[in-house]
């Protein structure tokens, strides 16, 4: 069970605030839910708002691909590209003014 005291593990004066505007349905929800748990309506709110923010970050920093873009992806990385004339000059310029040390 989530403990709405120890979400973030982060300490520190709660100074700032954030004002929601919702009708009585979802303020019954919020205060029964907070009765549940036993912990007041500021301690839910608080762990819930945290919780969804984690939630929706993570979702947010990686890109699922569908079955089709997977082939597709892993495809293109098995057969690369040819080189372009301009990428063939680069490598024979490298090849020309890089020293190796054999």
């Amino acid at each position: 069970m989530l403990d709405p005291y120890m979400t973030s593990g982060i300490s520190g004066k709660r100074s700032r605030t954030t004002q929601v505007r919702h009708d009585d349905r979802l303020a019954i929800l919020i205060d029964r839910a907070a009765m549940s748990l036993a912990v007041d309506k500021s301690a839910f709110l608080r762990a819930a708002i945290e919780r969804e923010a984690i939630r929706v970050l993570e979702a947010q920093s990686r890109h699922v691909l569908s079955q089709a873009d997977a082939e597709q992806f892993a495809a293109a990385l098995d057969t690369p590209p040819a080189p372009t004339p301009r990428a063939l000059d680069a490598a024979r310029n490298y090849r020309r003014s890089v020293v190796h040390a054999d």
